[in-house]
């Protein structure tokens, strides 16, 4: 006979429960298990793929680099290069009239620079005389007002000629048809005059009444990086004219049918000849320009970053022993 104890029945179906659960927590075990290597296998990917990502990051910013070195080098060999020719003409040329028959031909001159490829690179150059154009900051008020009311009317121009002195004066009083901060702020606008010399022909657009357009009109025409005087052999008619007053449309026409002026005594003489006294306007003009602007873009082949310098050079001793000799007046660089 066999004995069974009262608890018997439990702890069998407690032992045979246990065999049943034992596989289903290896099953749970394993699956676990699996997703722990899931998880690993994302998070290795994911390191990988940020080791992928900072490796092309890194090998981008050396990249760019590498390129901006060669496209700042080109920019540097271009303003060498432009310098060096003209140094080469000056030196070529025998009297001022020779002199002043280089500058008016200064893009055929400077043609050979406008794209040249050295090895790996590319360089442009451009080449302009400051003083065929008006200097916003140091050319006199009756110059400006001749200026802007010439080209855009007597009350628009003095609009713009009071809004303009307002921008550059030390002072805060407005003038009557100019702007001070208050009526800057008055109306709205983020910049307020800075009472000091326009630092960036740009600037311009940011002086009340001086749109888009009207900076259009005016960029081939201006500069703020003269001395102020004006090249009657290469200025155009709007600076001309401004500068010398109502002789100028007959300097002009006298400068066509000579096609040099030699010197400030052949344009005092030219003056008389045409009505004027040429003594305060002759003193606002030269024959050879003493300042100009060397502007050279570099690159790299295959990469889109350009590099650009605008310098700014003194011409000196143009027809002494050594030769003409160019100094440095004006230098700054940026990425384009």
């Amino acid at each position: 006979m066999v004995r069974r104890d009262a608890g018997g029945d439990r702890t069998t179906d407690r032992a045979a429960a246990g065999r049943r659960l034992q596989p289903a927590l290896k099953s749970d075990r394993k699956g676990v298990a699996l997703m722990l290597v899931l998880w690993l296998v994302i998070v290795l990917g994911a390191i990988a793929v940020g080791v992928v990502a900072a490796s092309r990051s890194s090998v981008d910013v050396v990249s760019t680099l590498r390129a901006r070195s060669l496209a700042r080098y080109a920019a540097e060999s271009g303003v060498v290069a432009a310098t060096t020719r003209l140094q080469q003409l000056l030196r070529q040329a025998e009297t001022i009239e020779e002199q002043a028959r280089v500058f008016q031909r200064l893009d055929q001159e400077m043609a050979a620079l406008r794209e040249r490829r050295i090895g790996q690179v590319w360089f442009q150059v451009e080449m302009l005389d400051l003083n065929s154009r008006i200097d916003l900051n140091v050319s006199d008020e009756l110059v400006l007002r001749a200026f802007f009311e010439g080209l855009f009317g007597e009350r628009l121009g003095s609009e713009l000629l009071d809004a303009l002195q307002d921008w550059k004066d030390e002072n805060d009083s407005p003038r009557p048809q100019g702007a001070e901060a208050a009526e800057y702020l008055a109306a709205g606008s983020v910049f307020v005059p800075p009472n000091r010399p326009l630092q960036r022909l740009d600037e311009l657009t940011r002086i009340k009444g001086f749109t888009d357009s009207i900076a259009n009109v005016l960029a081939p025409l201006v500069t703020i990086r003269s001395n102020g005087r004006v090249n009657i052999n290469t200025a155009p008619e709007p600076v001309v004219a401004a500068v010398t007053g109502s002789t100028g449309r007959s300097l002009l026409g006298i400068r066509d049918q000579m096609g040099t002026f030699g010197t400030l005594n052949d344009v005092r003489n030219s003056l008389l000849q045409g009505g004027g006294t040429g003594s305060g306007q002759i003193g606002r003009l030269q024959t050879v320009p003493s300042r100009v602007l060397i502007v050279s873009r570099g690159w790299a082949d295959g990469h889109p970053l350009t590099h650009e310098i605008q310098a700014v050079f003194d011409l000196e001793g143009l027809l002494d022993e050594e030769g003409s000799r160019l100094e440095i007046h004006h230098w700054v660089e940026r990425d384009l």
